[in-house]
């Protein structure tokens, strides 16, 4: 039987930038499995010195970042976006992390979960929008694949995934 992740309170992000910080402390909270169990500012304090000026994590250094720190056990890869077209995201029943390019806002993260054929459950943690910083308190939402894969197509051409390693003894 699949954990019921819609039961886990949605993390809002603290600020414009920290979306990273507040999908880790949800998906950490999800997966388990003897990862740490931060909350949004230990995963800020953990992971700041790699942030730009402006307390965003480009994906690509996420992706360097937290494959390399064994604590978080997580796999991580970059997929073009054209290949999800009218169908399903490659994930299983775990929530995965996805860095995409919302199609009003810019890179971004979610966390995306229970996937229906092409509908997925998401933790989005820039809600209220644009809110006040300190304010958000997140939103479990349901939506189209094409949210990710095909309406942020003219910007970026590649989605980036982040899902729980499986160790195997």
């Amino acid at each position: 039987m699949a954990d019921n992740y819609v039961a886990i309170p949605p993390v809002g992000q603290i600020d414009g930038f920290s979306c990273w910080a507040a999908c880790l402390t949800w998906w950490l909270k999800a997966v388990k499995g003897g990862r740490p169990s931060w909350n949004q500012l230990q995963v800020i304090s953990e992971y700041d010195r790699h942030t730009d000026d402006s307390g965003g994590f480009p994906p690509a250094k996420i992706k360097e970042v937290w494959t390399a720190d064994s604590r978080l056990k997580l796999s991580a890869n970059t997929f073009k976006s054209q290949h999800y077209w009218y169908r399903g995201l490659p994930i299983g029943e775990k929530p995965v992390m996805i860095a995409f390019v919302h199609p009003s806002a810019g890179t971004h993260m979610n966390v995306v979960f229970g996937q229906v054929g092409r509908t997925v459950k998401a933790m989005e943690p820039y809600h209220p929008f644009p809110g006040q910083d300190g304010k958000r308190t997140g939103q479990i939402v349901e939506r189209s694949v094409d949210f990710y894969v095909k309406d942020n197509f003219a910007k970026s051409h590649e989605i980036m995934l982040f899902w729980p390693t499986v160790v195997t003894s």
